[in-house]
């Protein structure tokens, strides 16, 4: 931080208090009054030791500055959605010794500056510390005058990255007093087994591990394992998820885009796609399976049925497979229907899949898993979005019962870049991902949460606490497809909540 800026523990009682939610800890009045000649700051009112499970309070304070693309922010082509924030701002706590990430997921604090475009606008979010270790706040402004959000035709554009300012005393030291911390990696394997899939975690190097990394989901590129806070992952093989499925959800059906495609490689090969070191690297693996052919099924149909078995995979099966009663009941069946998120992109529209009676054509489901995000993030306006997601639900519940569970999968994270494909076009951004995959959820919930389960199958949360090293991935893949390691995570965390 420059000389000259406020060094806010200075002037902020509030930090020698104990209060350390946001909430309690007024914003000084000084900050709205910052000019231009400043850059981006952090303020954690509240710095210093904090034990492990408490809450921090950090802000980041941006004071106003018009962009090279000025003319072009202060145009209708960009806009933020309702109650959004103007700018778009990537930051972390990053734990000086563990490595470990922590998203700073900010909004807008509340005070009606914050809505108007020309103002200091001032961030907040209350972040939960639980590892032991000396957190710093590392990050940059990627958009200001809310170009992360292009509207109608506008193209992505490139970052406007600005680094935001950190003075020396911004440092989180989380400690555990009692040395009774619960999320302790000593405690790991003492935790009851994940049985939700939308767990918080973070990213644990191997060589920190107390316990052998075989008892948990395999290692990434990074020789770094998953390890959720308050349940434990074990490692299932894919034969026993297949032999769960068999007994507790012998039917399913799966709505998803390439993402899903990918997901589901590793099913029907009993985990064998993509799970040998030498191949780890090939394009197929790192992102871009499109024209990979499978013995399993037709990557190119529609909708494809798949009879899941513990030994052999899942193959397509021959015979009448429109006659529910025709699936064996020693399989697993598997409907897989592939669609470009609820995009006008489709072709016939995403809403034909219901206009067939689609359980008297396919059977009553256990499970409905639904995976949206990353196209529509990539090609809709949010409005439209909203509108489509609206008449998604009304198809779900007038086409399933409430013995159908829902499972929603979200968006894969997205930072650090922006996609330059002029034929794509995708508007990707990290705060379009969040922010729709945000409403997604809560809708399915409101509508439907009171009559059936309806839960997360949450993989963003599970590539934003990467480190911003390995975030940089999505450079190589502009389609932002998970590579496999990470897949694999993703599947074992469903794996384990459906079956544990």
């Amino acid at each position: 931080m420059p000389s000259d800026t406020i060094r806010l523990n200075d002037l902020n009682p509030a930090s020698k208090s104990s209060s350390k939610t946001c909430a309690e800890i007024p914003i000084l009045h000084q900050l709205w009054s910052i000019d231009s000649s400043q850059s981006a700051f952090v303020d954690i009112p509240h710095s210093g030791i904090v034990n492990i499970g408490e809450s921090v309070c950090i802000r980041v304070v941006v004071p106003p500055k018009k962009s090279p693309a000025a003319a072009i922010g202060d145009s209708p082509q960009f806009a933020p959605f309702p109650n959004a924030p103007w700018d778009s701002i990537l930051i972390d706590l990053v734990g000086n010794n563990t490595g470990i990430y922590v998203p700073v997921r900010l909004q807008p604090a509340a005070d009606i500056r914050n809505s108007v475009h020309e103002s200091v606008h001032i961030y907040e979010a209350d972040v939960v510390v639980r590892d032991v270790d000396f957190f710093t706040p590392q990050g940059y402004i990627e958009y200001r005058d809310a170009m992360w959000n292009p509207l109608d035709t506008t193209s992505a554009q490139p970052l406007a990255m600005e680094q935001i300012a950190v003075s020396s005393d911004m440092v989180v030291n989380a400690i555990d007093a009692d040395k009774t911390s619960i999320y302790s990696l000593s405690r790991y394997l003492d935790l009851p087994l994940c049985n939700e899939s939308d767990v918080n975690g973070r990213w644990v190097n191997v060589a920190d591990l107390p316990f052998d990394p075989n008892l948990v989901p395999e290692r990434d590129d990074y020789n770094r394992v998953w390890l959720p806070y308050t349940c434990r992952l074990r490692r299932m093989s894919y034969s026993e998820f297949t032999q769960c499925l068999i007994d507790r959800y012998p039917r399913l059906h799966w709505y998803g885009d390439s993402n899903f495609r990918r997901a589901l490689r590793k099913f029907v090969s009993l985990g064998q796609w993509c799970s040998k070191p030498e191949e780890m690297e090939s394009s197929t693996c790192l992102c871009n399976d499109n024209k990979e052919v499978t013995e399993h099924y037709n990557i190119d149909f529609r909708d494809t049925t798949i009879d899941m078995d513990p030994v052999t995979g899942g193959y397509e099966p021959t015979g009448n497979l429109s006659a529910p009663s025709a699936m064996p009941s020693d399989k697993a069946r598997i409907n897989a229907f592939r669609w470009g998120g609820l995009t006008t992109r489709n072709d016939p529209p995403w809403e034909s899949y219901f206009e067939k009676n689609i359980t008297e054509h396919y059977g009553v489901p256990d499970v409905v898993i639904i995976g949206l995000i990353n196209w529509d993030a990539a090609y809709s306006s949010y409005d439209f979005f909203v509108g489509q997601v609206s008449r998604l639900i009304d198809r779900i519940a007038s086409s399933y019962p409430d013995s159908t569970d829902i499972v929603i999968r979200n968006g894969q994270h997205y930072c650090c870049t922006y996609d330059s494909n002029q034929y794509w076009a995708r508007k990707y951004s990290h705060l379009r991902v969040r922010y729709f995959s945000q409403y997604l959820i809560d809708m399915f919930k409101q509508r439907l949460g009171n009559s059936r389960s309806v839960r997360l199958w949450d993989v963003e949360t599970i590539g934003e606490r990467r480190s911003i090293e390995a975030r940089q991935f999505v450079k190589r893949c502009s389609a932002n497809h998970a590579r496999a390691e990470i897949i694999e995570v993703e599947n074992q965390v469903l794996m384990n909540s459906m079956c544990n």
